[in-house]
């Protein structure tokens, strides 16, 4: 038998199986047993604990591994016997008598050394503990680790490195597993080292060629796990583990190892690319190894990351780069060397787009095509924050416009690349400032076009090499005779000015931003007067800036746009102001000059016919002053019409909401009067506007077209003057709107609501009054509108309305109530079962307002039985709605129903004994005082009736009040009840007495609990 095969069937004795035994240290004893008697060397197994005799099994099947790599691991040499071959079950034991040295051997000697390691230097009271620290444990490990190292370089670390299945299989599946002990052992501090405990010196150069070995995958996933081991890693080794880490990165594919150890190699959608991975990956790259300048580091690692916003890269590649860079771009986080990774980040992604002094672009990493992919990449994938996307496209704005208006001229270019440009600006148009965006903005119409080129293969380039023709050059004769047989276009740009006026227009209306396109045509407006009044400036300059504000005029005043420049005025009216202001200073002395030349013309009212109008009389230009007021006219037109668009573009507009209109009516005063004939015309009709307007602010316009822009105020002056008008469904109208505005919000409405409390009592009395009204539609949106006032503003409301109700009926007051005050009562009384209904389980926290007012009306000999029989029915809504808040009062109340049944009770001969003197009714007496009235018993026996089976629900329920009344009361309502059935003259009384007897019988039965 060959000597690999006795290696390997010593080995399989220490893995085969031994038959049925009862635990683990059972099997492994005779396992070794076995071993050991196969050796013949006579040793035994002394150990007696399970750790122990794992430990053994660990170190031998360390020593068989070590013997079949000293057999297969021999160097090839011609001439000499090839190293046998294993076949794969025999690669199967090896792999698995490898997992045993780690699992029972490295792994628990780890964890027991670094268990009790001590985390700083050895102090006196430290060496104390070195005496119960585990010095076998140590000497343990380190054997094993000596072993491990020595069969991967078993000639010593420059030694070979045995080509063998062993040595693959370390490096690929037990990486992790060899560095944790080595770097614990080798890069132990001097401080932590004692006699017992050394440094294992010779590990480090071998760890270090350990990681030659192994791809930055490999590597990166191996030192991860130890970060992340349990228990943690000692302060030392954690330190090594992230300077080797980002020693990683620099390696050709350690930044996409980095992500594939993180994320994983596939980029399937179970990847996880949560905000904690996404966070430490971060940390990874910003993070610089020791003994290694940042600077080097970072310029080094970062261009690698934009790397990975290749469109070939997978998705969550791109996503991790763009998480990466935005955090480096981002002011919001803070972080070391912060402004040098910035100014890296920015050079490898910007650089590409700026020029040098000569035209030309400047070296740059990437290409101006690779650089706008990247781009395109890192802000499709990045968060949307405003300031990472504002801080990386700002300094490139105006070279992407260019680029944007070379590539819209150009038919043949890649539509995605189109839209790709297109994207990016109004992205950033989206989220740049207002101030931001104009500023920004407005080098574009002060820079020269730039020249592009872009070849076959799509790659873009600047050509410096383009002829540049004067605009006017462009414009041929040919051109004129094609122009004037096909008419141009009015958007045309015939001069080749840049940027092309429609173009750039229409970009600013794709943004959408009213408040950019507003500012930026006011700063338009002011360049084009300073640029026009400049005599030495760039005609062309002029002509752009002139089509530019046409184009804004045509394309950013409608009134259906959310782009409309007119929209918000505030700009555009101090720019007005702006403009009239120089007429009045610098033009007014000229101007009374003129004027004083001309009174005497003026003042004529028919011509000499013997005076003929001289020829040169017709020319303008020797009209006194008729220089000086042609100068700003054509700047003073184009301001009063913007005002009159402004104006009609916002028929809310007035002196009231924008004073700044104060001003400009008086500076349009002098215009008016002494401009020319196009701007005294304007100014004048301007003027009778702006009157119009503010002489409707004191009575204002109240029809809106879209009453969602109506405020709340404006919706009360509203209903008011509604509710003066003399046709009831206006009226009605008004109410209604009154009624709304006082009711509680529903979720997720927008309806403008009144929150001024001082207006309550004016609405209250409104509704007050409107409960009079005899048309039941103005009648019941009182009351609801009553009901949604408590709703909106609780108890005060509820108080007035109590108030209103109960108030004023004490002694001879009561007696002297008029119809209508009965009338009002009652309808508030309506008003307030909609409030008790509307409230539900919410009714205690109003009842002691409620009720002890309406008990005091029901013992009031002096107010009307129509109100008395009221108050019963709100006491009924009260127990019906919600019995247990009424729970206090109620034995008190069915006491008082049945004094009134005792009291007020009339017995059927009484009534028919004198049929003269028969009792009136409450239709035909209101205001009666008479108790003897029918509804008032019939009241009280429906509260009694209502209470009784409430209470009795209750008991069946809960349990709750079966010992509320007592049995007395039972048996006086028996009584009572029973009496009242049988004599009352009234049938309505006797039916209601009988079915109370019935519900009294089932409230006896529970409260005996039967």
């Amino acid at each position: 038998m060959s000597a690999l095969s006795i290696a390997l069937s010593d080995g399989a004795c220490l893995i085969g199986f031994t038959g049925s035994e009862p635990d683990l240290k059972t099997v492994l004893l005779r396992r070794l047993s076995n071993y050991y008697a196969r050796l013949d060397d006579g040793r035994e197994v002394r150990e007696t604990s399970l750790e122990g005799i794992q430990l053994i099994t660990a170190e031998e099947a360390l020593a068989v591994v070590t013997r079949v790599q000293q057999i297969i691991g021999i160097e090839e040499q011609p001439g000499v016997d090839q190293p046998p071959l294993i076949g794969t079950r025999d690669l199967k034991e090896l792999s698995t008598l490898l997992s045993i040295v780690f699992r029972w051997g490295i792994d628990p000697l780890y964890a027991k050394v670094a268990l009790t390691w001590p985390e700083t230097s050895v102090t006196n009271t430290q060496k104390i503990i070195e005496l119960t620290a585990p010095a076998e444990e140590y000497a343990s490990l380190f054997s094993l680790t000596s072993d491990l190292l020595r069969l991967v370089f078993p000639d010593g670390f420059q030694g070979r490195v045995p080509q063998t299945l062993i040595t693959t299989t370390i490096l690929e599946k037990h990486s992790m597993d060899v560095l944790k002990p080595c770097i614990m052992l080798g890069w132990l501090p001097r401080s932590l080292a004692s006699d017992s405990r050394p440094v294992f010196d010779a590990a480090r150069p071998m760890t270090m060629r350990f990681l030659n070995y192994l791809t930055p995958l490999q590597t990166i996933t191996a030192l991860g796990s130890i970060l992340s081991s349990n228990p943690h890693p000692l302060p030392y080794v954690r330190k090594l583990c992230i300077t080797l880490l980002g020693q990683q990165l620099l390696r050709p594919q350690g930044v996409r190892s980095l992500c594939a150890a993180v994320f994983g190699e596939n980029d399937s959608p179970a990847n996880d690319s949560s905000i904690e991975r996404l966070q430490h990956i971060t940390r990874v790259f910003l993070t610089v190894p020791a003994n290694m300048k940042p600077e080097e580091f970072h310029n080094q690692v970062i261009p690698k990351i934009v790397a990975l916003l290749n469109p070939q890269e997978s998705a969550t590649n791109k996503r991790a780069a763009a998480f990466v860079i935005s955090r480096m771009l981002s002011g919001d986080a803070k972080f070391e060397h912060q402004d040098l990774i910035s100014k890296i980040s920015r050079i490898i992604l910007l650089r590409p787009f700026s020029t040098g002094e000569d035209g030309k672009t400047v070296d740059a990493t990437l290409s101006i095509s690779s650089a706008l992919v990247t781009l395109i990449t890192l802000v499709s994938n990045a968060d949307p924050s405003p300031t990472l996307i504002s801080s990386l496209l700002s300094p490139i704005v105006s070279t992407l416009y260019s680029l944007l208006h070379y590539v819209d001229h150009v038919k043949t270019v890649d539509p995605s690349l189109r839209e790709s440009l297109r994207g990016l600006i109004i992205t950033w148009g989206k989220i740049v400032s207002t101030a931001d965006g104009v500023h920004i903005l407005w080098p574009i119409l002060r820079s020269d076009e730039i020249k592009w080129t872009i070849d076959l293969e799509g790659n873009i380039s600047r050509d410096n090499k383009a002829e540049t023709h004067g605009p006017l050059s462009l414009l041929t004769p040919e051109d004129l005779r094609a122009g004037v047989e096909n008419e141009y276009n009015i958007n045309s740009n015939i001069l080749g000015l840049y940027p092309d006026p429609s173009h750039f227009v229409q970009l600013l209306k794709t943004v959408n931003r009213a408040d950019i396109s507003s500012d930026f045509f006011v700063r338009l407006l002011e360049a084009y007067r300073d640029q026009k009044n400049d005599e030495g400036g760039d005609p062309t300059r002029v002509l752009l800036y002139l089509q530019v504000i046409m184009q804004m005029q045509a394309q950013l005043t409608d009134g259906k746009s959310s782009a409309n420049i007119l929209c918000k005025p505030t700009h555009l009216l101090s720019f007005i102001k702006h403009v009239l202001e120089p007429r009045m200073s610098t033009s007014h002395e000229s101007n009374e000059q003129y004027r004083n030349q001309n009174a005497r013309v003026n003042l004529q009212i028919v011509t000499p016919q013997d005076e003929e109008p001289s020829d040169e009389g017709d020319s303008d230009d020797d009209t006194p002053g008729a220089e000086v007021n042609n100068s700003d006219d054509e700047m003073i037109e184009t301001s009063v019409n913007l005002l009159l668009s402004i104006l009609e573009a916002n028929e809310d507009l007035s002196a009231r909401t924008a004073p700044i209109l104060n001003h400009i009516f008086s500076l349009l005063e002098p215009l008016a009067r002494d401009g020319s004939d196009v701007v005294r015309s304007l100014a004048k009709e301007a003027r009778m506007v702006m009157t119009a307007r503010l002489a409707s602010t004191s009575s204002r316009k109240f029809a809106s077209r879209n009453q969602d822009e109506e405020s709340a105020k404006d919706i009360y002056q509203k209903a008011l003057k509604l509710l003066q008008d003399p046709i009831l469904p206006v009226r009605a109208h008004g109410l209604l709107l009154l009624r709304q505005l006082v009711a509680p919000s529903a979720p997720g409405s927008k309806d403008p609501k009144l929150d001024d409390d001082a207006l309550v009592p004016a609405i209250l009395s409104i509704f007050l009054q409107s409960v009079q009204d005899d048309d039941s539609y103005m009648f019941l949106n009182a009351v609801q509108g009553l009901a949604a006032m408590v709703d909106r503003f609780g108890k005060e409301v509820l108080r007035g309305l109590v108030k209103e109700y109960a108030d004023g009926l004490d002694g001879l007051n009561a007696s002297s109530m008029t119809q209508h005050d009965l009338d009002t009562r009652t309808r508030v009384g309506e008003a307030l079962a909609a409030v008790i209904r509307r409230c539900g389980e919410a009714l205690s926290l109003y009842v002691d307002i409620i009720v002890p007012p309406l008990f005091q009306i029901l013992r009031s000999r002096h107010s009307p039985t129509t109100l008395r029989t009221s108050s019963l029915s709100l006491l009924s809504d009260c127990e019906s709605t919600n019995p247990l808040s009424i729970l206090s009062y109620v034995t008190d109340l069915a006491n008082a129903m049945l004094d009134i049944l005792q009291l007020e009770i009339v017995p059927t001969g009484s009534t028919f004994k004198d049929k003269e003197k028969q009792l009136p009714s409450v239709d035909t007496e209101p205001l009666s005082t008479n108790t003897k009235f029918p509804p008032l018993r019939r009241g009280a026996l429906h509260f009694l009736a209502l209470m009784m089976r409430e209470t009795t629900k209750l008991i069946y329920e809960s349990s709750f009040g079966s010992s509320l009344f007592s049995d007395d009361f039972i048996r006086r309502a028996k009584t009572t009840l029973g009496y009242v059935a049988s004599v009352d003259s009234d049938d309505i009384v006797r039916v209601m007495a009988r079915e109370a007897a019935e519900d009294l019988n089932q409230l006896n039965k529970a409260m005996l609990g039967l």
